[in-house]
């Protein structure tokens, strides 16, 4: 068997001297079978559990590339390792590897897991399609698309007419959503009240809210649009000069929309208040009388209207910043319509939580032949609202139906 220094297997004693030499069945004129005992073609990728530590990096080794074909004409992509800068021998491959497609897709992957996209600055495509309004891609690929390409969103968004209502049906979808916690979660309630209003009653809550969401009664109480009477504020004085005049002030003062427009008052109270007086006993056998705060309510928003009326009279011209009137602008006041929001439906159900059909008679049969006001509850409003958001949201999807896909770069 041949065998030369440079391929011979040494023993080495504690001293470092050499014991002795042993032969390897090996023969240096093979030297395409020694560049295959160091090539490796990879054929599965897997975690490995080896203690592992980092190498040291004045250590560190070139690496090449090169593309090349199997014997079926696949494609295989090469890797070659070069010894150390510190080897005394000419450069020289050390260690290759080859990979197929199947293989370099499970090396991405782990890559991207490793370092994450960011870092490897990867981009990769994402086809996108719209069946239907609904885009088949999971949310947070098209989110981390949003925050790697926000500007370019914006602009196509900015340039885009429906925009607008796209944002503002969002935000009044939160709105709406608020509205509903605050009704529902009693803990919530007590809590933003105590933050932002320590000194006030819970009608503060309310009123806030409305003032924020004008918007709310404007397509809520009426057939009609409701715009609020100023811009700035829902809540006015409607009559008398001073603060201590009784039923001067509105909860909400709103006018209808249209050529002509006609004054709307509305009445905030809260969704705690009693609709039905909170006794045991009926007034009479199967017949509830309507709450101190629910009769109470109806009159005072009788009063505020019978004062405005008495005062401004038929009709009420708009005026300029400066006070001039506004020509051909009036709001009239011809039996003016009137809201008010107390209460809650879930109030009239009986203690195992169904509907007390004595109650529900009683009360609906009150508001229904009241003239005015008309008596809406909380949740009633809310429904509303909720409809007109969800009504919007189906338009607005209401789009010629067909193949849509787009691809997007994450």
């Amino acid at each position: 068997m041949a065998f030369n220094d440079s391929v011979v297997k040494k023993s080495w004693c504690r001293n470092g001297c050499v014991i002795n030499p042993i032969p390897i069945d090996y023969t240096p004129a093979s030297k395409s079978s020694r560049r295959l005992a160091d090539m490796a073609r990879v054929l599965r990728l897997t975690p490995g559990n080896q203690r592992i530590e980092a190498h040291d990096v004045d250590k560190g080794v070139e690496c090449e590339h090169k593309v090349v074909a199997d014997s079926e004409g696949d494609t295989l992509l090469h890797l070659s390792t070069f010894g150390s800068k510190d080897r005394e021998s000419h450069r020289k491959s050390s260690q290759s590897l080859q990979f197929d497609v199947g293989i370099a897709a499970e090396l991405v992957d782990v890559l991207r897991t490793t370092f994450g996209d960011d870092a490897l600055q990867v981009h990769p495509r994402l086809d996108v399609a719209f069946p239907g309004g609904s885009p088949t891609a999971d949310l947070q690929s098209l989110a981390r698309i949003y925050r790697r390409n926000s500007d370019v969103f914006r602009a196509l968004i900015s340039s885009d007419d429906a925009a607008a209502d796209v944002i503002a049906l969002a935000n009044r979808r939160k709105r709406v959503e608020e509205f509903r916690r605050l009704l529902e979660d009693d803990d919530y309630f007590d809590s933003v009240r105590k933050e932002k209003f320590p000194k006030r009653g819970n009608e503060a809550v309310w009123q806030n809210f409305f003032e924020e969401n004008s918007w709310i009664f404007g397509v809520s109480l009426s057939g009609q649009l409701l715009t609020s009477w100023s811009p700035e504020k829902l809540e006015q004085v409607v009559s008398g000069h001073s603060i201590a005049s009784v039923g001067k002030r509105t909860d909400a003062l709103l006018r209808t929309s249209g050529r002509i427009q006609s004054m709307v008052f509305a009445e905030i109270k809260t969704h705690r208040k009693e609709l039905l007086e909170p006794v045991r006993e009926p007034y009479r056998s199967g017949c509830w009388a309507p709450s101190f705060e629910l009769s109470g309510g109806v009159v005072q928003i009788q009063g505020t209207v019978h004062r405005a009326v008495a005062q401004i009279g038929e009709r009420l011209a708009d005026t300029a910043n400066d006070g001039s009137d506004i020509p051909g602008k009036f709001t009239y006041l011809l039996r003016p319509r009137s809201y008010l929001v107390i209460g809650n439906l879930a109030s009239l159900h009986g203690q195992g939580g169904g509907e007390n059909q004595d109650k529900v008679r009683s009360f609906e049969l009150y508001r229904r032949e009241l003239i005015q006001p008309e008596i809406v509850t909380f949740d009633e409003l809310l429904a509303r609202a909720e409809w007109t958001i969800e009504s919007a949201a189906t338009n607005s999807r209401a789009e010629p139906a067909g193949p849509q896909t787009e691809s997007l770069s994450q």
